[in-house]
């Protein structure tokens, strides 16, 4: 299970191992996916991966010192406008577009990283990618 949140730390947390903690008391596994830690502000974009349990014991920490938001869809795909050409399929370098057996395109916005790979190869601007930074 993977949860992607934006991670706003308390200022007077910011020197501490927040992260380090939470991996050490939970197991889970943490994918920084961007930071900026400022002496008065700290800000993450952080995926956790972990089972459920691991996961919601995580987020009791982070909550202790500081703010959590869950991050919105990521990736679009305009149902009027794509072709299911699967273009966006072999640029996506996580795989998160894929096709079914009948060759629909199929997006998972769970593993989508909004690199917008997919975006500058679409023939027909079928997709939207909507920055998270």
């Amino acid at each position: 299970m993977k949860k992607r949140m934006y991670y706003w730390v308390d200022e007077k947390y910011i020197d501490k191992p927040i992260i380090s903690e939470a991996i050490l008391k939970t197991k889970i596994m943490v994918n920084i996916l961007m930071a900026k830690i400022m002496p008065q502000e700290s800000f993450l974009i952080i995926e956790l991966n972990g089972n459920k349990n691991q996961i919601n014991e995580a987020l009791d920490i982070l909550e202790h010192y500081g703010e959590i938001e869950d991050i919105p869809k990521i990736i679009e795909r305009k149902d009027d406008k794509c072709i299911d050409c699967g273009a966006c399929v072999i640029h996506c370098p996580v795989k998160a577009i894929s096709q079914d057996k009948e060759y629909n395109v199929i997006f998972d916005d769970k593993e989508c990283i909004g690199c917008k790979n997919c975006v500058k190869i679409c023939p027909v601007k079928a997709i939207d990618v909507f920055d998270i930074y």
